[in-house]
């Protein structure tokens, strides 16, 4: 039974969504835990963040870059670890075979680049921050940006509501 997808008007609902497919989440993760295990906290704590990311995530659906960009990293995390070891094989092993150093590049002086973020660094970082967001327009960045924090605000809601849930009992 899948839970409807909420509007982006309504809060609540998407409070109750995300709790829903969290708690989910955890359940499924409580399953399939074995005997518990010290040296396992890591791992546990690990999977919990990647539940809590990915029932955010399918909350939104594909409506938002940095929810398919969340889905997509979670669904090939393995393949994406397998071709990480690959990539830094290869680069090493081409970074001892350079011999010429990369051509500048060179700006069009004609050519006016204007940057509505300033000189500020701060589109550099909001790229970093947001999933998904490395090919953006800025007007778009922002745009992002203002929906993954309301989104982030939400889950630490969630989750700050369940801790309070499950202290008291």
């Amino acid at each position: 039974m899948s839970a409807p997808q909420p509007t982006s008007k309504n809060r609540t609902s998407l409070k109750i969504h995300l709790a829903y497919r969290f708690l989910l989440a955890l359940n499924t993760l409580n399953q399939k835990r074995s005997a518990f295990d010290h040296t396992q906290n890591h791992k546990r704590s690990n999977r919990v963040k990647i539940a809590a990311y990915a029932s955010m995530a399918s909350v939104v659906g594909p409506r938002r870059a940095w929810s398919r960009a969340i889905l997509w990293k979670i669904r090939n995390r393995c393949v994406l670890t397998r071709n990480k070891k690959r990539v830094h094989h290869i680069t090493t092993s081409l970074r001892l075979h350079r011999h010429h150093a990369r051509p500048t590049r060179r700006r069009n002086p004609n050519r006016e680049h204007v940057n509505p973020f300033g000189n500020s660094g701060l589109e550099v970082k909001l790229r970093k921050l947001v999933p998904g967001a490395e090919t953006m327009d800025p007007c778009g960045l922002l745009d992002e940006t203002a929906d993954y924090i309301k989104h982030l605000a939400t889950q630490v809601e969630v989750m700050k509501t369940l801790v309070d849930l499950y202290s008291t009992v």
